[in-house]
């Protein structure tokens, strides 16, 4: 049975569901953001939009529980095998993952609001506009929102050729800690 809480090996299974949760999350809002924005100007474009806006603040949310859950289950230990530069770099990767993770969709609802384009989170409540309307803020926070994301993806994209680094070629365990099955011993 798979533990909850983090261990010194692995991560815990509450971990990494908010793990695997959020990146799902993120690929699915990175493919609605890129087909909603080339769409024309349109009641789908709209729709398409009201479910990235919502998406954005639910993962949010989850980043917000996920670090909650951080703080008070620390995560396991990188191996010892790895040099210093590589535990360096996955320590500033994963907080720079977590300050895009929060960044990101707050300049979304900074820009929405801003533009006049208030957030109804799935149809179940409207979320409240974190500034007045501004057209000049509005063109600085997408700007800025669209950055954030351009690195978000990019950072994505160097995370998941890490894991694979260490799952295929350097076999060094660090990918199993957060898989929810261990693969097998040949002993």
């Amino acid at each position: 049975m798979a533990n909850l809480r983090n261990s010194t090996e692995s991560y815990g299974i509450i971990a990494q569901a908010f793990h695997w949760l959020v990146a799902m999350l993120v690929l699915v809002q990175l493919g609605i953001g890129l087909y909603a924005a080339n769409l024309p100007v349109s009641l789908a474009r709209l729709q398409w939009l009201s479910h990235h806006k919502s998406l954005g603040l639910a993962i949010l949310a989850l980043v917000l529980l996920r670090l909650g859950w951080r703080e008070l289950n620390p995560p396991p230990e990188l191996p010892g095998s790895m040099p210093h530069w590589e535990r360096r770099a996955a320590l500033v990767t994963h907080r720079l993952f977590y300050l895009l993770l929060i960044l990101a969709p707050l300049a979304g609802w900074l820009y929405a609001s801003a533009a006049g384009l208030s957030v109804n989170w799935f149809g179940l409540f409207q979320v409240p506009d974190l500034i007045s309307k501004d057209r000049e803020l509005a063109e600085l926070f997408k700007a800025l929102h669209i950055g954030l994301v351009a690195l978000l993806a990019s950072l994505v994209a160097v995370h998941v050729g890490a894991a694979l680094r260490h799952g295929l070629l350097l076999r060094d365990g660090v990918m199993h800690r957060m898989l929810p099955w261990k693969p097998r011993r040949n002993d």
